[in-house]
């Protein structure tokens, strides 16, 4: 483009001076650089990338609400402060030894499948003596009139056997039979390393 430029300028100033007697040097240096020459700027297209904002600090922020909100959860479902006791529930072991309460478990369900027999005196075992002596009247009366009917009890356990006092533990049975219920409280005492009914009635 400038090349084309300056050749026309070049033959014009030539024309120039053969009519009028000049030199073609001068003059075509003076056509250079009396000439403008325009350049055109090519813009810049490139994009810089912005910068990703700044997001630790929010982002600290909500790590710092979610862990505090699993702590608060955590903590409205806890665990007693230090130096803080919990009373048991009702009905909940004092003192939990799993040997006891599995035999006093078995020993009830077996006192139920001897009743069903009707045997007495096979029942007797199961009580301390002089409580025995107190309720046998009762016990043999009550289970004549299984016998004669045919009844039977199917006993369920409502409450584990559950140490209510150092050495005394406490067991709660349903026993349903064809026209009725009986709920059963037993407790049991340790004698000479037996444990015996010291408490046996309907509530």
């Amino acid at each position: 483009m400038l090349k084309s430029r300056l050749a026309s300028v070049t033959l014009v100033l030539s024309v120039v001076l053969a009519a009028c007697g000049g030199d073609a040097e001068e003059a075509l240096d003076d056509a250079v650089v009396e000439t403008p020459v325009s350049v055109q700027t090519v813009p810049d297209t490139t994009q810089v990338e912005p910068e990703p904002a700044e997001t630790t600090e929010a982002g600290e922020t909500a790590e710092a609400i979610g862990t505090a909100e699993a702590i608060g959860t955590t903590e409205a479902i806890g665990t007693t402060e230090p130096g803080e006791t919990t009373e048991p529930a009702p009905g909940e072991a004092v003192s939990g030894d799993p040997e006891i309460v599995e035999h006093l478990r078995q020993k009830t369900m077996r006192l139920w499948e001897v009743y069903n027999t009707h045997d007495a005196d096979a029942l007797e075992v199961f009580y301390e003596e002089t409580y025995w002596k107190e309720q046998e009247e009762e016990i043999r009366s009550n289970m004549e009139s299984f016998r004669n009917f045919g009844m039977a009890i199917d006993a369920q356990e409502m409450t584990p056997p559950t140490e209510v006092a150092p050495g005394k533990w406490e067991t709660e049975h349903t026993g349903r039979f064809s026209g009725g219920s009986v709920h059963m409280v037993f407790i049991y005492e340790q004698f000479d390393g037996e444990w015996l009914l010291t408490y046996a009635e309907d509530h």
